[in-house]
């Protein structure tokens, strides 16, 4: 898959409070990436009885990157600090991560799938 349709950065949620203190929360910037959009589905064709089903919003491509967890944050957008001065993006919340192989070829590659969180 050729990941053409833009840059994505790739956010953790981090503590920088002193020692002891009231936590006090910071994005910290931890991957930027080329990325493409594979196809997906928003919900299951067949949902399963007495299962949680994950909400989609998008689907993303980029190359492998394994620091990668569930519940990092994901803008679509070439940036650098969270929160965003302007609300017009969406932030989306990283549900799953696959790492594997592109079926294109040898390339190692992450699938993101995500969960709009704003605006």
């Amino acid at each position: 898959m050729i990941l053409d349709k833009g840059i994505c950065s790739v956010f953790r949620k981090t503590d920088i409070s002193e020692p002891g203190d009231k936590p006090k929360w910071e994005y910290k910037l931890i991957y930027q990436s080329w990325y493409g959009e594979p196809d997906f589905a928003t919900s299951p064709a067949w949902p399963t009885e007495h299962r949680a089903e994950n909400q989609t919003d998008a689907r993303i491509r980029i190359l492998q990157f394994r620091g990668i967890r569930q519940h990092d944050v994901v803008v679509l957008q070439e940036i650098r600090y969270l929160p965003i001065p302007c609300c017009d993006m969406p932030i989306y919340d990283i549900e799953r991560a696959f790492h594997g192989y592109d079926d294109d070829g040898p390339t190692l590659i992450t699938d993101l799938t995500l969960r709009e969180v704003s605006p």
